[in-house]
């Protein structure tokens, strides 16, 4: 299956899929010159997120596992061979596939950047000190509310498909400090017009896209490496199973400690200089309202977060699968209303046999809490450091307590 990064002119022939696009004139105007490792751990990215898009799951031998094998050109190749297993494991337990790769010479080389005098609207770079994800989502507002609060100068990394960049423009007005934003988006487009549906390496773009955001910020301000904040509640994080048939149900384990290890580990290794730090791993979603350093701006932009996994397609919040429920039980936790959602009612939810079995599985992770032992729980979502282990268990825990409490007052438990 060809694909072309960083292209279009693949789609003239009709056979070619094509990703990153819109990808290389952002990164002109961001001013500086990137460095070839970070320009290759973007390339590899986008590759497993074209792979992971453009081929389906229902042709895999048992309609989930695929068996991918990418041949890639890169910049520098050699310096990406002795990471390939590392590379694997990575990628295998974000999306649940087998990953093979195979790296040559001849792959597209840091883009030359555009200068003032190009008349190019450079992004703001100058005096900035941090990276931040920005998704949209209540957690990542959070997390830069706090950043500038405490005088940090963060660039917003954005990755913003249709319709979420309306809401994420909608908080940027929002805030008050200084900040600049990277916005960009991998548009895939397939060939066929055919996609997988579940795309669990998709958001593995949005830290590839941190990466390159980091190297411009350090190449700007002569800092030595850049804190690159992952801002994600710590029951989210873990990804643990609601019940034993949810495996790794939630959307995404981009945040979950292993996976953010694994990534830490390969951008030490290739020189990647950035530090990755989830200051609100050992924090439930409730307690990151309740500790917003900035409540009266919180209430403000709580209507404009978006947390739902539905919500593409009626653009509206559904109310009722676990992120949501996650978020709602977290602003009932701290004092907050938040309305608009499909489904404000959640026992009428529980009547709907299509929709109340994200509600059904929360009911039966809460009510098992005092039976099961935490610790294997946990992990069944993925290894954990031994370091602070018992951390990890208790905002497993609180996180269920704070849904609990919320699906009690909402005539459910």
């Amino acid at each position: 299956m060809p694909i072309q990064l960083y292209g279009l002119s693949g789609q003239g022939r009709g056979d070619i899929s094509v990703i990153g696009n819109p990808i290389v004139d952002k990164i002109k105007r961001l001013g500086v010159a990137l460095t070839p490792e970070v320009m290759d751990f973007l390339s590899i990215a986008l590759a497993v997120t074209a792979a992971d898009t453009f081929v389906r799951r229902d042709d895999a031998a048992d309609g989930w596992s695929r068996q991918i094998s990418i041949q890639l050109p890169l910049h520098e190749p050699d310096r990406w061979t002795a990471l390939v297993v590392t590379l694997q494991k990575a990628f295998h337990f974000l999306s649940g596939d087998r990953w093979e790769f195979q790296f040559s010479n001849g792959g597209f080389p840091p883009p030359i950047p555009y200068k003032r005098r190009d008349r190019f609207q450079l992004i703001k770079m100058r005096g900035l000190d941090c990276v931040s994800l920005f998704s949209g989502g209540l957690d990542s507002a959070i997390g830069v509310i706090d950043l500038l609060h405490e005088g940090r100068k963060p660039l917003l990394v954005s990755h913003a498909y249709t319709g979420d960049s309306t809401h994420q423009d909608m908080l940027v007005r929002q805030l008050s400090g200084r900040y600049s934003r990277f916005a960009v988006n991998a548009h895939p487009v397939s060939a066929n017009g055919e996609t997988d549906i579940t795309m669990r390496t998709r958001s593995s773009n949005f830290i590839a896209f941190a990466a390159v955001a980091s190297v411009a910020v350090k190449a700007v301000n002569q800092v030595e490496c850049v804190d690159l904040f992952v801002p994600e509640n710590g029951f989210i994080s873990l990804n643990a199973p609601l019940t034993t048939r949810r495996i790794g149900s939630l959307s995404t384990r981009t945040t979950h400690p292993y996976f953010l290890g694994l990534v830490q580990e390969i951008f030490d290794t290739v020189g990647i200089p950035c530090l990755i730090k989830n200051p609100y791993q050992f924090m439930t979603k409730g307690e990151m309202v309740l500790g917003c350093k900035d409540q009266q701006l919180l209430k403000q932009i709580i209507g404009n977060t978006v947390s739902c996994s539905h919500w593409k397609r009626p653009n509206q919040q559904c109310g009722y699968c676990v992120p949501c429920s996650i978020r709602r039980a977290a602003l009932h936790a701290g004092g907050n209303s938040d309305d608009g959602y499909q489904f404000d009612d959640l026992q009428r939810v529980l009547s709907e046999t299509d929709k109340r079995d994200d509600v059904m599985a929360l009911c039966v992770a809460i009510a098992q809490k005092e039976t099961r032992k935490i610790g294997p729980w946990i992990l069944d979502s993925g290894p954990l450091p031994t370091e602070n282990f018992s951390s990890y268990e208790n905002v497993f825990t609180r996180g269920l307590d704070e849904v609990n409490s919320f699906f009690k007052a909402a005539g459910i438990q």
